[in-house]
């Protein structure tokens, strides 16, 4: 199979997962991170606004909130094909772009020196390397700035049949919750 027809295979299973199924599966996936060493010695960590077939990242946001870190979600400029990280304070600073995705509306800083970034992804293989929505966005702040990585993932999206290109960077270490 191409990345493209995984990418819409795993996307396809992923809109499917049930509500309580998906909200015990983020659960358990909230918990295992905030157990992580990473996630606990981490005061800057880096994480996606997510869309509704996603891990929900909300209440990870906020519980970074509460305990005194400080949270980064990308800020991409799609023409540049650039994406940097850009503080979130409060979820009220969120809006939705034009390709409905959720970023940070006002003028916070920036900042790319994270220490730990939450990597997102639609399928996985058990190495690491993962294909993305196909902006290789990740990719390329994941290799320039090589912070620590983790990823939150379904069982669903674990694929051994990955293409792996030269420029797929791998994330260091997969949590992955049973659907």
């Amino acid at each position: 199979m191409t990345k493209k027809e995984i990418r819409q295979h795993v996307l396809k299973s992923m809109k499917q997962l049930e509500g309580h199924q998906k909200q015990q599966a983020d659960q358990w996936l909230r918990q295992q991170l905030f157990n992580h060493p990473k996630y606990q010695q981490a005061q800057k960590i880096g994480i996606v606004l997510s869309m509704p077939h996603e891990v929900h990242t909300d209440p990870i946001i906020l519980h970074i909130m509460q305990h005194g870190k400080q949270v980064y979600v990308p800020a991409t400029t799609y023409y540049k094909k650039t994406m940097n990280f850009q503080q979130l304070v409060h979820l009220s600073q969120v809006s939705i772009d034009e390709k409905g995705i959720r970023y940070v509306d006002e003028e916070t800083p920036i900042d790319n020196q994270l220490d730990l970034v939450i990597v997102p992804g639609v399928a996985f293989n058990r190495e690491g390397y993962r294909i993305g929505y196909g902006g290789g966005y990740f990719d390329r702040f994941l290799s320039h700035y090589q912070p620590a990585t983790l990823s939150l993932v379904y069982d669903i999206q674990i694929r051994e049949d990955l293409p792996i290109a030269s420029h797929d960077y791998p994330v260091a270490e997969l949590i992955i919750a049973k659907t």
